[in-house]
């Protein structure tokens, strides 16, 4: 899966997350695909909007990231992705959610019905399964 397409796929995790979220009134528009597609195209629109921005801002001061700091945040993305799969999926979606979403736990815990006692211990057990993971990564 290239850059794009994974911030594709992002982008329609995110819109199908908002809709979710936010049912109530999805669910009675005329046409709530419709509204899953405008905000996962509008999500793309502000990623490049501000992966531009951030280039701007770089180029104009001048900053200049070395090869090996790129090689080494790839492989760490590339090990937090591996380690991310190999969550159960319950861990791996409040994790995505909560992290990766911005959602709040309270939040969290309405997209998965359950509690957010519930979502608290789920992070927790997922973040102490996921620096198991990473540091044997690390270390390999």
């Amino acid at each position: 899966m290239s850059f794009g397409e994974a911030a594709a796929a992002d982008a329609v995790q995110d819109a199908f997350v908002s809709a979710e979220l936010r049912w109530n009134r999805v669910g009675q528009l005329d046409d709530p695909a419709g509204w899953v597609r405008r905000v996962a195209i509008n999500r793309l629109l502000n990623q490049r909007r501000d992966e531009r921005r951030r280039q701007q801002i770089l180029a104009e001061a001048g900053a200049t990231v070395a090869r090996s700091d790129v090689a080494v945040d790839s492989a760490a993305a590339v090990d937090l992705r591996q380690a991310l799969l190999a969550l159960p999926p319950r861990m791996r979606a409040a994790v995505v959610l909560h992290y990766l979403g911005d959602l709040g736990v309270a939040d969290v815990a309405v997209a998965m019905d359950v509690s957010p006692g519930t979502v608290k211990s789920t992070l927790h057990d997922a973040r102490a399964a996921l620096r198991l993971v990473l540091e044997g990564a690390r270390h390999a």
